[in-house]
């Protein structure tokens, strides 16, 4: 019933094409996709910021003054020059944040990781990675969350590609053993 579901709907076709197309170039070529998507986020930040300055002029126009839409107005724009002056910083943001949390996750597993290894437990060594791949991980990104930045990207795109690859595999192999139904 879900394979048929899924196959009946032409898009997932296409959305799993689309996925694993957006993957490839993500795989690719991660540096201009981090800049394509910076200044997209700019774009945006500069679109909203231009909205409320508008509604601001148009309020004091009425006597109607209306701080929040100046404030509005202003912080997005001044995000919008501050990301295209300097997109790694934005980008990096990401890598370093997932690298903290990596080592919070990693480090407050230690004294699980430390009892099982004193105990000599069966499960000493998942414990032991458990604990210790989040730190190596979580230090490599913030170490180098530029660099992070790119990693991260290419990961993304391996996710999308093979996502794709595998929405449409099944897509394929439902029509080809007729659980498509017609």
């Amino acid at each position: 019933m879900v394979i048929r579901f899924f196959w009946t709907r032409a898009a997932s076709v296409w959305i799993a094409v689309l996925y694993m197309v957006l993957g490839l170039l993500l795989l690719l070529f991660p540096d201009a996709s981090g800049r394509f998507f910076i200044r997209a986020l700019a774009a945006g930040a500069v679109l909203y910021g231009v909205v409320h300055l508008w509604r601001y002029g148009q309020s004091r126009r009425t006597a109607e003054d209306s701080p929040g839409d100046l404030f509005l107005g202003v912080l997005p724009l001044a995000f919008a020059a501050f990301a295209l002056l300097r997109p790694l910083t934005i980008l990096s943001f990401l890598p370093l944040t997932l690298g903290l949390l990596l080592l919070v996750d990693g480090i407050g597993k230690a004294p699980l990781a430390i009892r099982a290894v004193r105990g000599r437990g069966a499960d000493r060594f998942p414990q032991l990675i458990a604990c210790l791949l989040p730190i190596v991980l979580g230090g490599l990104l913030v170490a180098d969350p530029f660099q992070g930045a790119r990693a991260v990207i290419m990961v993304f795109g391996f996710a999308l590609l093979a996502d794709g690859a595998s929405d449409l595999a099944t897509a394929i192999l439902a029509r080809r053993s007729g659980g498509s139904g017609g």
